[in-house]
């Protein structure tokens, strides 16, 4: 998925939407809360969906029981694939607030052998991304740097994902089988989180 080296590239996101066209996107409950108090967005199955988790697969997404089946929570795609949240001009609706992994793209972190932060393209988007440009020059140092502090919150709001949706299987998973039970129980859980991450001084808009 990615090289471990420093890629030589540049990089301007011409806000074409190929990628929010390609992909479908898992999201968090603290996603989900940005879009809430950022967007005045209603977080209900108007904009969130269940992936199947025998169709899909995500290896760094713990999966939710509902009912008696497990899924991931993804936002809704429309019916050519697109994203929910993609306009008719190719532009993202929540731009300024979307989801962390769509922040990423088209690069990738991972973590070193010394415990530090390394980013690198995403080896799917070489010929892919249009804004990606392999002139051998440095990935821009505003772009590593803004990708490694959204990496660090990315990486406890993952651990807080995992403790909800813990909780949630361990305590109303096969009990319940309405995704706006589970919306609502998670979204309570982001409200609190979201205050510790802005303890720890790494939330994230």
């Amino acid at each position: 998925m990615y090289r471990k080296v420093g890629m030589l590239v540049k990089f301007r996101c011409l806000c074409d939407g190929q990628c929010c066209k390609k992909y479908w996107i898992p999201v968090t409950h603290l996603d989900l809360l940005r879009l809430k108090i950022y967007g005045g967005i209603e977080v209900d199955e108007s904009i969130v969906e269940l992936k199947d988790r025998e169709i899909y697969n995500l290896d760094i997404y713990p999966p939710i029981v509902i009912g008696d089946k497990e899924y991931f929570l993804a936002l809704v795609s429309k019916d050519d694939g697109s994203c929910v949240f993609l306009r008719d001009d190719g532009k993202c609706s929540v731009h300024e607030y979307k989801p962390l992994v769509c922040r990423f793209y088209p690069f990738v972190y991972y973590v070193k052998d010394d415990g530090e932060i390394g980013i690198d393209v995403n080896e799917k988007a070489v010929g892919e991304c249009p804004g990606l440009v392999m002139d051998g020059e440095p990935i821009d140092r505003d772009i590593v740097e803004n990708l490694k502090k959204i990496t660090y919150a990315r990486r406890e709001e993952l651990k807080l994902w995992s403790e909800t949706i813990n909780e949630w299987n361990n305590s109303y998973g096969s009990k319940v089988s309405d995704l706006g039970t589970f919306l609502k129980f998670s979204l309570d859980k982001a409200e609190k989180h979201m205050k510790e991450l802005v303890k720890k001084g790494i939330w994230i808009k």
